[in-house]
C-alpha cells in the first residue's frame, strides 16, 4: 500500500503553492477540476500594495508582495512590473489617503493625487502552471477518514492532510469560517482606450475602484467585491459593471469584451490568512471549558496530522507563497505563525459561539 507524506486536498493558489514547498516530500495535489481552475484561475493576479494606517494586516500584505517578487522571478516567471499607481475612490479617500502618506513602508511617490509603486505587477496564471509543477489526482473527495495512525482520503493513504480547499468545506470545522467573495477578471478590446489624466499612460497599472492593466492590445480589469454572493456568476452585466468602475480612470470605447472569468475567492472573518494544525475542538474545551468566559486556555489539543491553508482574499498570487513557506516552517520547524495561527479565530468562536456548542454536542457540566 503506497502511503503519502502529504496529501494537499484543493489545487489553487494556496494548495499549489505548500505543494511547491513540500516538493522533497511524497505529496500528491488534488482537486475535483484541476490546477489553478476556478477562483484561482479567474484571478487577475495582479501584485500591487496595500496602503493604510500601520497594522499587522497592512506589514503582512506587502511584507508577502515582496517575498512574491523575489519567488516569481527566482523561477523566471514574468511578472510584468512596470509598478502601479493607486488612486483615491472619493473625497473621502482623498483624506484618508493623507494619513496613510506617513504608515507606508514601501519605496513611493505622490503622484496625481495618488501614490505610485514601482512594486506593482502581475503573473499569469498559465505560465505558472508550466514553471510549478506537483504530482496532481483530478478527483473529487468524498470520503475523509482516520485509520489508525493513517488518513484515509477515498482510496489515498497520507499520513498529512493539508486543506487548501478555498471557501468550501469538505471537513467541519466549527471554528474556521471561510467566506466566499466573488470576483472577477475580464479583458477587453476598445478601439479608444486612453487613461484620463492627460500625464498618464499605459507605461504603469492602475487601481481605485478595479484594478487595470495594459495587455498587448487587450485591457485586463479585475476586483473582488461581492461578499457571500453564491448565486454570482459571469455575465455580460457584471462585466460592464467593472468596465464602468475603470471608466472611472481610462476612456473606453467601442470596446469587445475578449473573456469574462469569476470565482469565489475565500476569506477570513478578520481577513487574515488561516494556516496551521487544525485544533481538536472537543478536547481543548474539555480541558479549557471558561474559555467560553473569556479565559485563555491553557492547553490546545490539535488533531494530529491535519492542516490548513486557507483564507488568501483577493490577493492569493502573492499571500499563498509567504503562507506556503511560513507553514512548512510551522510543520517542521515549529516556527511561530504569529496572527496567521488558526487558533485565534478558535479563541473568539470559542468565546462567542462555545457554550452553545457545548449545549448540543457535549456533556460537559459546571464550566
Amino acid at each position: 500500500m503506497k502511503v503519502f507524506d502529504f496529501v494537499i486536498i484543493g489545487g489553487g493558489i494556496a494548495g499549489l503553492a505548500i505543494s511547491y514547498f513540500l516538493k522533497e516530500k511524497n505529496i500528491l495535489l488534488i482537486d475535483k477540476k484541476g490546477i489553478l481552475e476556478g477562483a484561482s484561475g479567474a484571478a487577475g493576479a495582479f501584485l500591487f500594495p496595500k496602503i493604510g494606517l500601520k497594522s499587522r494586516y497592512t506589514d503582512f500584505i506587502n511584507s508577502s508582495l515582496i517575498f512574491s517578487f523575489k519567488f516569481y522571478e527566482k523561477l523566471r516567471i514574468s511578472t510584468h512590473k512596470k509598478g502601479v499607481l493607486l488612486l483615491p475612490r472619493d473625497e473621502r479617500d482623498i483624506e484618508k489617503f493623507k494619513n496613510y502618506e506617513k504608515h507606508i513602508t514601501l519605496p513611493f511617490k505622490k503622484r496625481e493625487g495618488g501614490f505610485f509603486f514601482k512594486d506593482g505587477g502581475f503573473v499569469e496564471v498559465d505560465e505558472i502552471k508550466e514553471k510549478i509543477k506537483s504530482p496532481f489526482l483530478k478527483e473529487e473527495v468524498v470520503e475523509i477518514k482516520k485509520e489508525n495512525d493513517l488518513w484515509k482520503i477515498n482510496d489515498i493513504y497520507s499520513k498529512n492532510i493539508i486543506l487548501a480547499t478555498g471557501y468550501e468545506n469538505i471537513m467541519k470545522i466549527p471554528y474556521i469560517k471561510i467566506r466566499p467573495v466573488w470576483g472577477e477578471r475580464i479583458e477587453i478590446k476598445s478601439e479608444k482606450c486612453k487613461v484620463k489624466n492627460e500625464k498618464l499612460n499605459f507605461d504603469i497599472f492602475y487601481h481605485k475602484n478595479c484594478s487595470i492593466a495594459k495587455v498587448g492590445d487587450k485591457l485586463r480589469i479585475g476586483a473582488t467585491h461581492k461578499r457571500n454572493c453564491l448565486e454570482c456568476r459571469e455575465n455580460e452585466k457584471e462585466a460592464k459593471e467593472l468596465i464602468e468602475k475603470a471608466r472611472e480612470v481610462i476612456n473606453i470605447e467601442n470596446y469587445e469584451i475578449v473573456s469574462i472569468k469569476g470565482g469565489q475567492r475565500s476569506a477570513s472573518i478578520d481577513y487574515f490568512p488561516v494556516l496551521g494544525n487544525v485544533i481538536d475542538v472537543d478536547k481543548t474545551l474539555k480541558i479549557n471549558p471558561k474559555v467560553i468566559k473569556g479565559e485563555f486556555p491553557k492547553e490546545i489539543k490539535y488533531i494530529k496530522g491535519l492542516y490548513i491553508i486557507n483564507g488568501m482574499g483577493g490577493r492569493g498570487f502573492s499571500n499563498a507563497l509567504m503562507c506556503a513557506k511560513m507553514l512548512k516552517e510551522f510543520i517542521f520547524e515549529r516556527k511561530d505563525l504569529g496572527v496567521l495561527d488558526s487558533k485565534r479565530l478558535f479563541i473568539k468562536w470559542a468565546r462567542k459561539e462555545g457554550e452553545r456548542y457545548i449545549n448540543k454536542h457535549m456533556s460537559i457540566t459546571n464550566y
